[in-house]
């Protein structure tokens, strides 16, 4: 399938930059009184075996606004149900390509948003095959446990582990030894501690859809697949188990929730050798959280482990879609090893 040029992923998704409630919202007022799964499903013609379809983001609106670029990836739902995921797929023009990117858009934002379509369209003028996912967010109280910070691990000043004879522990261990009594909406991972449901589902569901979106990509002839996280896609990119057999992890500026920011250390530890971009905004606030990053990455010796700095506006605005690009194709073209900076 032949993707539109990168002028047209920046010409057309004036309606795209929308938001998926947006949109979602635009298809219930063009028809009213039309139930948006069963019309889904009637211009899907191609897969009428398809027993649901995840609504709210937008799927009307993008599959008409991009015919050329929709496909419908075939997931299993939570509870064992077919669903159906609209994503957009640019390839590029020259056949030989054997790199595919898959790019999770950031949190509420689907896969027409303005910003990943130009990037992706960009890709694809550069010889990559890419497919953009849609990012719902996360509804009720998820959104708040899911940002809230967790507590610090308590640490007596009076004796150090130098005193007490053992060996400093790495930051997997810290997070691990944390408050006995926690919220019991926050979730401590690495503390054995059981996920709500509806954080399960919810985690479940996003990393469905990305494998579906790779398994797409290497039946397509695509068989190195680069995963691209935008904002907090970067946390669900990062937790997908079949990460190891990825040829890369990009870290789109990153928007890491604490839960998932405090086990990096244990995501990368039977991984020290896949090739992870973290590209940080060179001016804003999110500074400290880039070290803490750079930090653990160092700390269980990511040998592939590349930080970049960018002038960009947040939140990412689609004109800097070709730029950003640029940088993420030299980078997956690169035969030197990525240093450190």
């Amino acid at each position: 399938m032949s993707a539109p040029s990168l002028t047209q992923a920046q010409d057309e998704p004036a309606a795209a930059v929308q938001t998926g409630d947006d949109v979602a919202a635009a298809d219930e007022v063009a028809e009213p009184n039309s139930n948006p799964d069963d019309k889904a499903a009637q211009l899907a013609d191609d897969r009428p075996q398809r027993a649901s379809v995840v609504t709210g983001q937008g799927t009307m609106a993008l599959q008409q606004q991009w015919p050329q670029s929709a496909v419908w990836l075939e997931v299993d739902g939570a509870d064992g149900t077919p669903t159906s995921v609209l994503s957009l797929v640019f390839t590029p023009l020259k056949k030989a390509a054997t790199i595919g990117v898959v790019v999770l858009a950031d949190e509420g934002h689907n896969a027409g948003e303005g910003f990943v379509t130009a990037f992706a369209g960009s890709l694809a003028d550069r010889g990559l095959a890419a497919l953009t996912l849609g990012l719902r967010a996360p509804t009720g109280g998820l959104k708040q446990v899911m940002e809230r910070e967790l507590p610090l691990p308590e640490v007596s000043p009076a004796v150090s582990a130098a005193d007490e004879g053992q060996a400093p522990q790495p930051v997997a261990a810290e997070v691990a030894e944390m408050s006995s009594n926690p919220d019991p909406m926050l979730i401590d991972v690495m503390a054995g501690t059981e996920l709500s449901e509806a954080e399960v589902q919810y985690r479940q569901e996003v990393a469905a859809q990305l494998r579906a979106a790779v398994g797409y990509l290497k039946r397509e002839g695509y068989p190195k697949v680069v995963i691209v996280g935008v904002g907090r896609g970067a946390n669900f990119a990062t937790a997908l188990p079949e990460l190891a057999d990825s040829a890369g992890l990009v870290w789109l500026l990153p928007r890491f929730y604490p839960r998932d920011l405090n086990v990096l250390a244990e995501r990368f530890t039977e991984t020290p050798r896949l090739r992870v971009l973290d590209v940080q905004a060179a001016r804003g606030n999110r500074s400290q959280s880039a070290m803490q990053r750079t930090t653990v990455m160092n700390q269980v010796e990511v040998a592939q482990y590349q930080r970049q700095r960018v002038m960009v506006q947040e939140p990412v605005q689609a004109q800097q879609g070709d730029a950003l690009a640029s940088r993420l194709a030299a980078w997956i073209k690169a035969d030197n090893k990525p240093a450190m900076d």
